[in-house]
C-alpha cells in the first residue's frame, strides 16, 4: 500500500510526542529533543529538522531560530513574494541547496537556473580566481534583478549575505526528503505495528545498546 505521508497520527505519536524506538535519523538525544521542539507536521518539516541538526548549523543556533520562526510564522519577513514562495515551507530559512539556486534564479536578472546552481557551488569555495569571477558576475545579475523588482539595494545585499550564510550548511533537498521518507516509514510501523517493531528493534540492537533498548521497550508498556 502507498503510505499517506500526511498522516498526522504518526507525526503526533512519534515525532511530536518523542516516543522513539529505532527511528532512522532520530536515535540521537539532541536530534530527538530538537524534533519535539519543532513539532513536525509533514515530510518537509522532518527534512528541515534533520538538515539543520548538523554541526555547522547548530553552531550558528539555526535550530533555535528555526523553532522560534515556526512558532511565530506571522513575524517572518520576506523581501519579495517570490522569496516567500520559495522559503515559506521552511519558515523563511534557506535550508536546502535547491532553495539558494531557485531564489537566485527567480530574483536575479537573466540569471538562469543553471547559474543559480553554479552560485550554490561557488559560495562554498573561499579561493580567488575563476570562482571569484563567477561569483562577482552572478552577484551583479542578482542585485540588478532585485532592483528591477523594487527590492532595495540594502535588502538585496542582505539576501546575498544570507546566501553566503546558509551555503555553509545547505543540504540537498532530494537527499533529505528521501531520508525522511525512511524515518516516516519507521514511525508508521512503530505506530501501527508496535509489538512487531519493538521486537525487531530489540533483536537488531547492538549488544552494547541492549540495556537501553530494553528500557525503551518497557517505556512502551512491554514486559521483557
Amino acid at each position: 500500500d502507498v503510505l499517506d505521508f500526511d498522516n498526522q497520527e504518526v507525526y503526533e505519536k512519534v515525532f511530536q510526542a518523542g516516543k522513539w524506538a529505532g527511528i532512522f535519523q532520530f536515535t540521537n538525544d539532541g536530534a530527538q529533543k530538537f524534533c519535539v521542539s519543532a513539532k513536525p507536521k509533514n515530510l518537509i518539516d522532518i527534512s528541515a529538522i534533520t538538515s539543520i541538526y548538523r554541526p555547522a548549523a547548530l553552531s550558528l543556533n539555526v535550530d533555535k531560530n528555526y523553532v522560534e520562526a515556526k512558532d511565530n510564522p506571522q513575524d517572518i519577513k520576506y523581501i519579495h513574494k517570490l522569496a516567500k514562495e520559495i522559503t515559506e515551507s521552511t519558515f523563511g530559512f534557506l535550508i536546502f541547496q535547491e532553495q539558494i539556486a531557485t531564489m537566485a534564479h527567480k530574483l536575479g536578472k537573466d540569471l538562469s537556473l543553471e547559474e543559480g546552481n553554479q552560485l550554490r557551488k561557488v559560495l562554498t569555495k573561499k579561493g580567488t580566481g575563476k570562482e571569484d569571477k563567477v561569483k562577482t558576475a552572478l552577484y551583479s545579475k542578482f542585485i540588478e534583478g532585485c532592483l528591477e523588482k523594487k527590492i532595495t539595494k540594502q535588502a538585496a545585499e542582505e539576501q546575498w549575505q544570507m546566501f553566503e550564510f546558509f551555503s555553509g550548511y545547505g543540504f540537498n533537498k532530494s537527499h533529505a526528503v528521501s531520508y525522511s521518507i525512511i524515518s516516516f516509514q519507521c514511525a508508521y510501523l512503530l505506530t501501527y505495528f508496535t509489538p512487531e517493531w519493538i521486537a525487531a528493534f530489540l533483536d537488531k540492537s547492538h549488544e552494547k545498546d541492549k540495556e537501553a533498548a530494553i528500557n525503551i521497550a518497557k517505556s512502551f508498556g512491554f514486559e521483557i
